[in-house]
């Protein structure tokens, strides 16, 4: 076969094997899932940071009398091709003394796997629980209507349910769903702060600062850890404030943000604006501007949506702004033009956009005209 010829089988092959990855997608997060829920890096790295088990000894820590070791053994090859674990021969296997034998692997974590899938207990930068939150079955169901959201428009979370409900009156109502999206916001907050006071200090010279939709005041609090002078105001709906824990340095207040925000020289709204379309964006900085003394200004933490062809679907918004399609009639990402657009009229000045490329948030920092 001549050298262009099997250049090109290659190719094929390569081509194919891309589709079929993109055909399979959906194994991916639903054998995150599973590892998570039989706690699978929690096990390994309870063994030690470093430690190396097998099969039987992940089985044998299992909950259950009986677990299928052979399946067991499938999922975790799999999680190593994800780059979750690390697959090893034993050391008996390396050394030649099974020669012969099929190889005895055993399974180590790397360093996602320690970092960012283990419980939040052993690692403050756990995403389990909004890996946990995203194949919750409600999310899945309306993944599966969003060819409908492109041919009728609409609401495509709320015409994905039986009963109607669009996202927020279904997080509201639902004991566990809230629970469920509570946890996996507050470990997107514990990795998204960490980038955002590394890389914004605009938080120095502000004495009171309000969060708008602070959840459980994670973020205010990683904040007010680092500037102790802060007054810090953490803002949401009563069911949510309801089960805020105390914190200190850090006062709890429940209302609407589209009726009336506590006042403060500095407002912080993290992925909050995403959710909503212009009108209600408009309206809720119109409600800042009429909290904020002159010259104060809004600190915006979002995505900064960038469509450029050779873009990285994180760092430039485009993996965000899907979501925000599926459980959002308006909710969307947005350009730098689009941010300076909605702010301006709203009567703020934008002064500076800042964050690491690569990164899914960045700072939008606004001043009042």
């Amino acid at each position: 076969m001549k050298g262009m010829d099997i250049q090109a089988v290659n190719n094929e092959g390569l081509q194919q094997a891309s589709a079929l990855r993109m055909a399979l997608g959906i194994l991916n997060p639903f054998l995150l899932k599973c590892a998570i829920r039989l706690k699978i890096p929690d096990i390994i790295f309870g063994a030690g940071p470093y430690a190396r088990l097998s099969v039987h000894q992940i089985a044998a820590q299992l909950p259950s009398e009986a677990p299928d070791v052979v399946a067991l053994s499938r999922v975790l090859s799999y999680l190593s091709t994800m780059g979750i674990l690390q697959a090893i021969k034993s050391d008996e296997d390396a050394l030649g003394i099974n020669a012969g034998a099929a190889p005895t692997m055993t399974y180590g974590l790397t360093n996602i796997g320690k970092t960012y899938f283990v419980s939040q207990d052993i690692s403050p930068l756990s995403l389990a629980p909004f890996a946990l939150l995203h194949t919750h079955p409600a999310f899945v169901a309306a993944w599966d209507h969003i060819h409908e959201r492109v041919l009728h428009g609409g609401d495509n979370f709320q015409n994905s349910r039986a009963d109607g409900q669009d996202f927020w009156c279904y997080e509201a109502s639902d004991g566990e769903f809230n629970n469920v999206f509570n946890a996996a916001m507050v470990s997107l907050t514990k990795v998204d702060m960490g980038e955002i006071l590394a890389t914004y200090d605009g938080f120095k010279e502000v004495n009171t600062l309000v969060d708008l939709g602070g959840g459980h005041g994670e973020a205010l609090s990683k904040i007010v850890g680092l500037y102790p002078h802060i007054n810090a105001i953490n803002f949401d709906l009563p069911h949510v404030i309801a089960t805020a824990p105390t914190l200190p340095g850090i006062k709890h207040i429940a209302g609407n943000v589209f009726e009336s925000v506590p006042a403060g020289d500095a407002i912080f709204i993290k992925h909050v604006l995403h959710l909503w379309d212009d009108e209600y964006c408009s309206k809720l900085l119109d409600i800042c501007y009429k909290s904020l003394p002159d010259k104060g200004k809004v600190i915006i933490a979002e995505a900064v949506l960038d469509r450029s062809e050779d873009s990285d679907p994180v760092g430039s918004g485009q993996l965000l702004d899907i979501v925000m399609l599926n459980v959002s009639s308006g909710g969307r990402e947005r350009t730098q033009k689009e941010w300076n657009g909605l702010l301006q009229s709203a009567g703020f000045s934008l002064t500076k956009i800042v964050g690491r490329k690569g990164s899914l948030t960045k700072i939008i920092e606004a001043v009042k005209c």
